[in-house]
């Protein structure tokens, strides 16, 4: 039996279900359903005890496939605690869903990289990632082996710091994300004050560049009968977004606020287009989300948006804010674009899946557990 440690801490925390999050909780929940056939049993870390009430862990019971294991003393688990409980475990490898791993990891280890936007943007558009970038650093370089999420994200870490990464791109949830009902889509519409809308789904950030949307929405909302809705919770962008509303009233925009999983696909289904002209990506998971909905989408042609698009979407140049307004404006007026757009989407989106997903982390863990020999495990 292969024994693998995952660092689950992050969905015991207080925190909406977006990003990293988002992408452990797809991928235990994929794992969770072939440990058994693949004779592999998980053991689930956390630094603080979770939640009777937590919704997410509810789907994950331990079982003998799957063990919860949790810091008798938060002080100095990630330093070396955590370190000793994987030898304790007898684990073969052990699992950093993000790029931070523990001081002390005897056993071959794996982090999962999204992005190195703080290597690769300006430092202004990067600010919380930038308070982790040496952590991000100093995980890649002690990693025996590494997972990017996307193409674009593997280059990354090609480039700045000389890594090769296996690419394992996210998946989408097809039994969640599909086009939902014309009546459920209404009772959204009237629960949040909507008419017809264009929608953005991602944390306010500055790279994701809603204020850059909001300038081109501003240029075609004389054309148009939409309304911009931006659906998401406060990130490094989010005093901009404000700013931007506070002194330019006249645009027809809306903020949301983060919206629950659970609400997205009646939101997704209910807009008209879907766009996200962010700046840097390092997967770009809404895309796929919309598509499933069956909604057209607008994002831009570069990081790892272009490559998850491919030609099911419309790209633009999202330093371009013309050029978004342009593609905007046709998005929600040429009608062959909109149909060509939806079939396509659709198409795109079940290319995409979590148990592809975690059937190729399995073999990751496999990789990682039978070291070139002579080969010391990072510590």
């Amino acid at each position: 039996m292969l024994r693998v440690g995952i660092d689950a801490s992050g969905l015991a925390a207080a925190k909406h279900l977006s990003g990293v999050k988002r992408y452990l909780f797809s991928l235990l929940k994929a794992l969770s359903e072939q440990v058994e056939a693949h004779n592999v049993q998980l053991h689930l870390y956390f630094t603080y005890p979770p939640k009777r009430d937590n919704a997410l862990l509810a789907a994950l019971p331990p079982s003998r496939w799957l063990r919860w294991r949790t810091a008798p003393i938060a002080r100095g688990w990630l330093r070396l605690g955590m370190g000793v409980a994987m030898r304790l475990d007898r684990l073969s490898a052990f699992h950093f869903p993000a790029p931070l791993m523990a001081g002390y990891c005897p056993v071959p280890s794996v982090v999962t990289l999204h992005d190195l936007a703080a290597l690769s943007l300006p430092p202004e558009q990067t600010v919380k990632e930038r308070r982790y970038l040496a952590d991000a650093v100093s995980a890649v370089r002690r990693a025996q082996h590494l997972i990017a999420v996307s193409q674009n994200a593997a280059e990354e870490v090609a480039l700045h710091l000389g890594r090769t990464a296996t690419v394992i791109p996210e998946g989408v949830d097809l039994s969640l994300f599909q086009p939902v009902a014309a009546e459920r889509v209404e009772a959204v519409r009237a629960e949040l004050g909507l008419g017809r809308y264009v929608l953005c789904v991602g944390t306010l950030q500055q790279r994701k560049n809603q204020v850059g949307l909001l300038r081109a929405f501003a240029q075609i909302q004389d054309q148009v009968p939409h309304t911009l809705v931006l659906a998401g919770g406060d990130g490094s962008g989010a005093e901009s977004v404000r700013g931007y509303l506070a002194a330019n009233p006249q645009v027809r925009a809306k903020r949301l606020g983060y919206v629950a999983e659970a609400q997205l696909p009646a939101l997704y289904s209910g807009a008209e287009a879907f766009a996200l002209p962010s700046l840097w990506e390092g997967f770009g998971l809404p895309l796929l989300e919309a598509m499933a909905c069956g909604v057209p989408v607008l994002t831009s042609n570069l990081s790892s948006l272009a490559e998850v698009a491919g030609e099911a979407a419309l790209l633009v140049d999202p330093h371009d804010d013309r050029a978004i307004a342009e593609g905007l404006l046709r998005l929600l007026t040429d009608s062959a674009l909109r149909v060509r757009l939806q079939a396509a989407g659709a198409a795109r989106a079940q290319q995409f899946s979590w148990q592809r997903a975690a059937e190729r982390t399995l073999a990751v863990y496999r990789q990682a557990a039978t070291p070139a020999a002579g080969q010391p495990p990072a510590l």
